[in-house]
């Protein structure tokens, strides 16, 4: 029997904040929350398998339910109908007039294949710690990686023998799949999930691991949670599609629920103390919450972790598409506060533009043809009061392109500021997955992972770069596919991706990601792939990069030769900071730091021993960027 609710509904400047509670509940605002119990099983350093000497492993390890099956199988059929009048009207041909800003193509530095033993689809996930050691995880192992030469450290380790290592019996079942992994700055760790994956509330587990120290090799605590919380429910359900962020102490823990027959029921958010979880302590009951009945019905809710070295309180974004397949509203949900102090849940819808699902891929050299699923969200973080999200959907013809949203916080309303959907004529661009790309934490640039597959390509990995003015690169290259992908193909279409991996390298000279996916080989299965990606040069229009407008900085005489003046035209008084880098954002030393008054100041260096040649000034006031400039050192 459903439980009698009283719901009491208040709008505030276009939020809403809802507090539901019945007898048993807490109240929780647009959503009921009550705690549960999380086992913590022990620490242990995983040893290896020897999973690189097993054959290639392709069984079909996760579900990656939608919400309605049946109606997004209809919307499909007609998206395929329409792919199909493009490529015989020969609308499917690549534009080579449709280029995009020049100088803002990253760079691909170096990649690795990776993990070779795999279940299908991969389901990739990438994350890398400040010394240069990632974290590679797919559905079927994980293994840590040196990025300065790809070389694995350590052996690979099975996904379900990683989460075995001492559990002693307490996982229900030997199919773990849906793998997420992110490196934690603030507390210096790694935290690894997974789930058990046998589509059935008798066996639904989380499983979670954070790492002792930042180096993987000095092992990992472990804990464990059920994944079906009928007493919150109301009946038997399974936990599937995870997404996963950290606030400064709690890790957030997001997936869709579904009945024994498949029905979708509601999507959760798991709230779990990471401090206690980062010092192998066991839990209390209040150490971890469910988010549950949220409002709007969101299905496959996003965390918002900070996108560069900080946090950003004890609260947490989360971003889902809306309900319907055509997906036309964003809805913002925020947690505000941490698990075991009250929270409330917070809610918002955004207008977009209508994004509906696309058809399912296709591919060079079969009919077989890749399942891209539905429009539901992927990737994003949170940066200095912006959100970034996307999701693929419809790019027009029936075609996959990446949608790309920012979200600014304008007093208490999130509003849209930016949305495109990236797309490249004639192909399928989906499973993007997205990381900071600025020099600094007001640039709101990024770089946006996906894989891609067309009639005249086999299924492979690119990339592309948007900077802080929403101007969008080329896409390039990240790896080639070299054969069709074929693995256990049902009804003509065979698995591909689920989501794609990609993680800020945090102590970079120049603005680093690091990407992880996966391409088809000549064996017609899948091969996964890490690749470094930079942006090796300040951007070319770096003058135009200002925050305050108000704000006035003239360099003279440029070119400089000797001495050279700054004069500096401030609305506020405070601590003004000058650092000189090279062109390739290597810092080279600190020209000036002070407290200044607001109104004109002129100042006079000399250039001592620098070298001749091209350098950025760069220019905060109070701890915030607000200019960057370019000078040329010519000497005499």
């Amino acid at each position: 029997m459903k439980k009698t609710l009283l719901f009491l509904c208040l709008t505030y400047s276009g939020i809403n904040l809802l507090f539901a509670q019945d007898q048993n509940g807490i109240q929780a605002g647009g959503a009921k929350r009550m705690n549960i119990q999380g086992t913590y099983l022990g620490f242990a350093i995983p040893k290896s398998d020897d999973l690189e000497l097993l054959p290639m492993m392709t069984p079909v390890v996760s579900k990656n339910e939608s919400k309605d099956e049946s109606a997004l199988k209809l919307l499909k059929e007609e998206k395929m109908k329409e792919k199909e009048a493009a490529i015989q009207a020969g609308l499917d041909e690549e534009s080579t007039t449709a280029q995009k800003t020049r100088g803002l193509d990253p760079t691909l530095i170096v990649g690795y294949n990776a993990l070779g033993n795999q279940g299908t689809p991969s389901d990739n996930s990438c994350a890398v710690n400040k010394s240069g050691q990632l974290i590679a995880v797919v559905n079927s192992s994980i293994r840590t990686y040196n990025t300065g030469t790809g070389a694995g450290i350590g052996s690979i380790v099975g996904l379900q023998n990683f989460f075995s290592s001492i559990s002693n019996g307490s996982l229900l079942s030997t199919n773990t799949c849906d793998p997420k992994v992110i490196f934690d700055p603030q507390a210096d760790r790694f935290i690894v999930f997974a789930q058990t994956c046998e589509g059935n509330s008798s066996s639904s587990q989380l499983l979670l691991a954070f790492s002792k120290t930042s180096n993987p090799a000095d092992g990992f605590y472990f804990y464990q949670f059920s994944g079906n919380q009928s007493a919150a429910v109301g009946t038997n359900v399974w936990f599937d599609y995870p997404k996963i962020g950290v606030s400064n102490h709690d890790v957030f823990v997001t997936g869709n629920l579904f009945t024994n027959n498949f029905d979708y029921e509601q999507s959760v958010i798991y709230q779990i103390d990471k401090t206690k979880c980062y010092a192998g302590q066991s839990l209390a009951a209040a150490d971890a919450s469910l988010w549950y009945n949220i409002a709007n019905s969101p299905f496959t809710m996003v965390p918002m972790t900070n996108g560069q070295g900080g946090g950003y309180g004890n609260n947490m974004f989360l971003v889902s598409t809306d309900q319907t397949l055509f997906g036309t509203n964003l809805a913002i949900y925020e947690i505000t506060n941490a698990v075991q102090n009250n929270p409330q849940i917070i809610d918002q819808y955004v207008t977009i533009p209508s994004a509906p699902s696309p058809a399912d891929g296709i591919q060079q050299g079969t009919n077989v043809d890749l399942q891209i699923g539905d429009n539901r969200g992927m990737d994003g973080f949170y940066l200095n009061g912006t959100i970034h999200y996307v999701f693929h959907s419809d790019a027009g013809s029936g075609y996959s392109g990446v949608n790309y949203s920012r979200l600014k916080k304008n007093g208490s309303n999130w509003q849209l500021q930016n949305n495109k959907v990236i797309k490249i004529t004639g192909k399928d661009c989906a499973f993007p997955a997205i990381a900071s790309m600025g020099w600094t934490n007001t640039d709101q640039s990024a770089l946006i992972h996906f894989l891609c597959s067309s009639n005249s390509d086999y299924p492979g990995m690119r990339a592309v770069f948007v900077n802080d003015n929403f101007q969008e690169s080329n896409p390039i290259m990240v790896k080639a596919g070299t054969g069709y992908a074929s693995v256990f193909p049902q009804g003509g279409v065979t698995r591909w991706g689920d989501y794609s991996g990609a993680s800020r390298e945090l102590n970079a000279s120049v603005p680093t990601v690091w990407v992880f996916g996966m391409y088809g080989n000549t064996n017609n299965t899948w091969t996964n792939h890490f690749a470094k990606i930079s942006k090796g040069a300040w951007p070319t229009d770096v003058e135009d990069i200002q925050q305050n407008t108000d704000s006035k900085v003239e360099v003279f005489p440029n070119p400089i030769e000797d001495v050279y003046s700054i004069q500096l035209d401030l609305p506020e008084s405070g601590k003004i900071e000058i650092d000189l880098y090279d062109m390739n954002g290597r810092f080279v030393r600190h020209v000036y730091a002070s407290q200044i008054s607001k109104g004109n100041n002129l100042f006079s260096f000399n250039k001592g021993p620098l070298a001749n040649g091209q350098y950025v000034l760069q220019f905060k006031l109070n701890n915030q960027p607000f200019k960057n400039e370019k000078i040329s050192v010519t000497g005499r």
